[in-house]
């Protein structure tokens, strides 16, 4: 049997890592919060524990794992620290995303990165790149470039210069060495998810040969240039926003979950003068732990429920349907909304000292409520579209 078959971790293995290191970042996530970027300490243990591999291509060593597993460990490390299980979902899946590229594109990606790749994307278009012969000049900048501090290639969209077509989909998503970046703008002074560093990058003049520069908009049903070595389900052209969606629901479920806890802890030992005995014996906080933990449990039925549906479709080469797609993100977006209710229901029950920094609970619910900001992941936007199909209306672009 090959050796890297047999020193290949189980998903088991994994959830497991990432368990244990729930506790670290959680004791961690007040100076998470305090450097507004990952801490290089965090960034070590995650990539010793292999979690930035979960999705990478097999062929340049990663694990090739599915949807279910990156949803699975992201949810993980959000028990400890949603900032850092932002970084590892998304930058999990991106580094998935470097496998559907030419295999001239992979070669140059992982030559330069070693066995430490973590890939950042921007794919709304702020730019137009200009042609060029054997490639494009790209000029612009790029916000919201989660994990920025720590990566070592981004993926930057901008429009195509040379295309007839105009909207998103004339768009081109670029690979762009981190040391090409002119200047990394330090304006990520935000509410939650402060330890993400998504901060804004500019580029001045960068040369990206044709081979670093994909449509992706074509590659939601048809194999992608990577498919040519790599064969796994994740590589035969599957719909980017069935996983996108999902890798931003599960940090939003980790939130839950932990918040749940730090709620139950929270009444088994509060109380005041102005009780007559601790918040545990109050009715109505029993019901509230009552709800709140089984919203979380039914909130994971369905995010596991619709990645592992995915998995073993894609698996299958099945042909996912626009009414797939726009399901499976309604399905992620009421995750997003159930998760959202459990931590405003346990935080508003929780009493006026969970306001306080030293209180985690403060911190899960401005998380939280920055996850639920995401446009691609609007209950309504995602609802809407849901009830056009019913109605055979066109659903509305792009999140299709």
């Amino acid at each position: 049997m090959d050796a890297e078959v047999i020193n290949m971790p189980s998903v088991a293995d994994l959830v497991a890592r990432a368990r244990a290191l729930v506790p670290v970042l959680a004791e961690r996530a007040a100076a998470t919060e305090e450097n507004r970027s990952m801490l290089p300490e965090t960034l070590d243990d995650l990539t010793r524990a292999g979690l930035f591999k979960v999705m990478q291509a097999r062929r340049y060593g990663g694990y090739e794992m599915g949807l279910p597993a990156m949803a699975e460990i992201t949810a993980e490390i959000a028990r400890g620290s949603a900032s850092d299980a932002w970084i590892v979902g998304l930058c999990g899946n991106q580094n998935r995303f470097v496998g559907c590229y030419p295999k001239e594109a992979q070669e140059e990606v992982f030559a330069r990165s070693g066995d430490h790749l973590i890939t950042c994307l921007v794919t709304g278009p702020t730019t137009t790149a200009d042609r060029v012969e054997g490639g494009f000049r790209l000029t612009g900048k790029w916000p919201y470039v989660s994990g920025v501090d720590q990566c070592n290639w981004l993926l930057l969209s901008a429009f195509d210069g040379g295309a007839d077509a105009g909207g998103a989909s004339a768009s081109l998503t670029f690979l762009v060495p981190r040391d090409e970046v002119a200047e990394v703008v330090d304006d990520w002074h935000v509410m939650g998810l402060r330890g993400t560093g998504s901060k804004t990058v500019v580029l001045e003049d960068v040369f990206v040969p044709t081979y670093r520069a994909m449509n992706v908009w074509n590659y939601d049903a048809d194999p992608p240039p990577g498919a040519a070595v790599n064969p796994g389900a994740m590589f035969q052209g599957v719909p980017r926003i069935m996983i996108f969606t999902t890798m931003l629901a599960a940090p939003a479920l980790g939130i839950a979950q932990a918040a749940v806890e730090a709620y139950r802890e929270r009444l088994e030992t509060r109380g005041s003068a102005l009780m007559s005995g601790k918040q545990s014996e109050n009715a109505t906080s029993q019901i509230a732990l009552g709800r709140a933990t089984e919203q979380a449990a039914m909130a994971r039925d369905v995010l596991m429920g619709a990645a592992n549906d995915f998995q073993h479709r894609a698996e299958a080469g099945d042909t996912f349907t626009a009414e797939d797609r726009i399901g499976h993100r309604l399905r992620m977006a009421e995750v997003m909304r159930m998760c959202t209710q459990v931590v405003t229901d346990v935080f508003m029950d929780a009493g006026t000292g969970a306001m306080f920094d030293r209180n985690p609970l403060q911190r899960m619910f401005r998380d939280m409520y920055a996850i639920r900001s995401h446009v691609v992941i609007d209950p309504n936007n995602a609802a809407e579209n849901r009830g056009r199909l019913s109605l055979g209306i066109d659903p509305k672009p792009p999140f299709v």
